[in-house]
Order: C-alpha cells, then sequence, then structure tokens
C-alpha cells in the first residue's frame, strides 16, 4: 500500500466586504498556529491563503481525519478573526489593488518574474502525492498518469467565478495556471536520466531558478520522494478531496504495476486538459485508449476501471465510486457553485462555500 499526501490551500475572505482578507501579522500567526491534526499549516503566495499539508496517510480514514479536522480548525478559527475560509478553486471577487504577497524570497522572485500573473494568483488548488520507491518507478508513474489528468481537472472543477460573474469555464484556475513558465502536461519520458536532463535544461533558462518552478500537472517531488499530482482545485468539501485523492493513489499504483507502452502526445494532452477546464463533466472529455472525445462520466468510469484493482486491494472500491457517482451526479463543484451564484450572489456563494467546507454529511 503505497503511503499518501493532501495539501489544500484554502481561501481567506474579508466578511464584510467579501473580497479576499487583508490579515495583519498578528492574525497570519494566529491562523498557522492552530494545533494541526498532523501535518504542516503555512501561509501561501497570497497572504488570503492558507495551505495545509497532511502528515503521511495510508487509509481513507487517516486522510478523512486529518482533512476535516483540519478544516474545521481553521473555520472556526477565521470566524473568531472576523474572517471566513472557503475551499473555493478562485477568489470569486476581486479587490481594484492586488492582493499582498506573503513573505518568502520564492514568493518575491515569482512576483517580479511576471507581475500581472502573480497579481492574479488568487487560485487554490489540491496536490495529491503518492509514495514511490525511487526515481525511474516514479517516472514509469509519470508517464502513466498523463493520460489521467484531464478526467482528473474535470472531475475536481471548482473555479467558475471570476470576478463576481461565471467564468465560463469549470475551471477557470486551470486555465489562469497554464500562463506560468512551465506548466501543462509533462513529457513522456524515456527513464530517470531523461527526467534529470528535461529538468536540468529548464534550470539552465534565465527564468527556471529552481525545481519547485517546474509545475507541470504531475511531477516527482523535489523534496518528498513522491509522484505529485497538481491537476485538481481544492474541493468543496473534505469526502470530494478524499475520492479524487484515493482515485489518484490507486491509478499511480496501477499504471506502476501494469504500464500502457502507448505514449499519447502531449499536445493532444493539453488540448484535452483545456477542454476538461471549459466543460468540466458537463460535456465530453477525451478517452485516452481511444483518444478521441467521448462523454464525459465514460471517461471518467474509464478511469475507476482502470484503478479498480489497487481501489479493491485497499477497501478503498466502493468508497470512491461512491464519491465519483455523487460528483457525476450531484455535481461537481464548479455546478454547485454556479447554482448558489445563481441564488444568492457572490454573498451567497461564500455562505454555501462556507456550510461545504466543514460538511460531514457526504463521508462513507
Amino acid at each position: 500500500m503505497s503511503a499518501f499526501g493532501i495539501e489544500e490551500e484554502y481561501l481567506l475572505v474579508d466578511r464584510a466586504t467579501l473580497l479576499p482578507a487583508a490579515p495583519t501579522s498578528e492574525q497570519l500567526r494566529a491562523l498557522t498556529a492552530i494545533p494541526p491534526t498532523g501535518g504542516q499549516i503555512t501561509t501561501e503566495w497570497l497572504a488570503c491563503q492558507v495551505e495545509y499539508a497532511s502528515a503521511v496517510l495510508r487509509t481513507a480514514e487517516e486522510g478523512f481525519d486529518a482533512l476535516i479536522g483540519f478544516r474545521e480548525a481553521l473555520a472556526a478559527a477565521a470566524d473568531r478573526l472576523g474572517l471566513s475560509a472557503a475551499a473555493l478553486g478562485t477568489a470569486p471577487q476581486l479587490a481594484e489593488v492586488p492582493a499582498a504577497i506573503s513573505d518568502g524570497e520564492r514568493y518575491r522572485e515569482m512576483t517580479a518574474l511576471a507581475p500581472a500573473i502573480a497579481a492574479e494568483q488568487l487560485i487554490n488548488g489540491m496536490h495529491v502525492h503518492v509514495g514511490v520507491p525511487d526515481q525511474e518507478t516514479g517516472v514509469r508513474a509519470l508517464n502513466g498518469i498523463r493520460r489521467w489528468l484531464p478526467v482528473l481537472t474535470a472531475l475536481s472543477a471548482n473555479s467558475p467565478v471570476w470576478r463576481g460573474v461565471d467564468s465560463g469555464f469549470a475551471s477557470w484556475r486551470s486555465i489562469h495556471y497554464r500562463r506560468w513558465v512551465v506548466n501543462g502536461t509533462p513529457p513522456h519520458f524515456v527513464d530517470a536520466a531523461d527526467y534529470d536532463s528535461h529538468i536540468a535544461a529548464l534550470l539552465r533558462t534565465d527564468v527556471i531558478g529552481e525545481e519547485a518552478m517546474v509545475g507541470w500537472l504531475a511531477r516527482l517531488s523535489p523534496r518528498h520522494g513522491t509522484v505529485e499530482i497538481r491537476a485538481c482545485d481544492v474541493q468543496l468539501s473534505a469526502d470530494d478531496a478524499l475520492t479524487l485523492a484515493l482515485l489518484i493513489r490507486s491509478l499511480v499504483e496501477v499504471e506502476i504495476e501494469d504500464p500502457v507502452a502507448e505514449a499519447i502526445p502531449t499536445a493532444l494532452l493539453d488540448v484535452a486538459h483545456w477542454q476538461a477546464a471549459r466543460f468540466g463533466t458537463a460535456g465530453t472529455l477525451m478517452d485516452a485508449g481511444v483518444q478521441r472525445s467521448v462523454p464525459a462520466a465514460a471517461a471518467v468510469w474509464a478511469a475507476v476501471e482502470r484503478a479498480q484493482p489497487t481501489l479493491a486491494a485497499h477497501g478503498d472500491d466502493e468508497r470512491v465510486r461512491a464519491g465519483v457517482r455523487r460528483l457525476l451526479h450531484a455535481g461537481t463543484g464548479a455546478h454547485r457553485q454556479r447554482d448558489a451564484l445563481a441564488r444568492g450572489g457572490v454573498s451567497g456563494l461564500l455562505a454555501f462555500a462556507g456550510e461545504q467546507m466543514t460538511s460531514r454529511e457526504s463521508c462513507a
């Protein structure tokens, strides 16, 4: 059983203005001093964001307890400070002036490199780490998971609202993030040496200062000895986040154990990723096996069936299937955000997101 970990980024909102918050240093210290249920709490790129990185996890129960425990603690701490915390892939409303950048040399360097992009970095993702024994195995996992990245983007879409209106994209965060220097689908690598060669070439440019700046939708983590899947928006609820994390872990494992030799062209996968960000699960998605568009639900269930052997081995099969059925039938976060926006505007959307942040109702 592979160990896994989950990173989630959350938005802090000023309850009076409904805009991204501008917390004071004292407020940030209070938020990042929340007693963790294991894991680490930090500020993110902007001062209005908080990131939670779980401890190493092995079971679904550990994952749910870690996520809901932190979400409840963050929501309570934010409330005491007059703020709200929400798991939204984009800030639904933006201030006229850029949000404050968090302390940190890397954040300052990135802001100086791309000021106009950094000024709008009001996006929140979920990254899933899956442990691998060595780099060669990690490259095999990367080569296999590439084909499933568009499906994961569609199923996790939770960022349709931007500047107070529907962007037309289920995952506007995905489109925004494509503007950075290195993003999108990673190449298909021959082996670990080929991976290292790609990274070394990027580091020789004037604009990639460190390996962490390589923002592929899946990469080898330079710090953790994991494959890091970065295709997902942060999820409204802890249970949705866990559904995706468990599916990703099993997809990584099955691609290691039973690799497919055929390498799908990177350009085709990037088109499929754009398609997934635009339509989510409401339209069509690329079927990786036949390399053509099929109904989104068919592409999603193909991913679940691919992962089924390892899902079953972990005892996660029914839990993930139930979570996927819910996302397809009740709607992804994008669908539910749009409904909330139509009912109550931005204030109604933020109230709904606050409820979902700590919801335990849908957990298995």
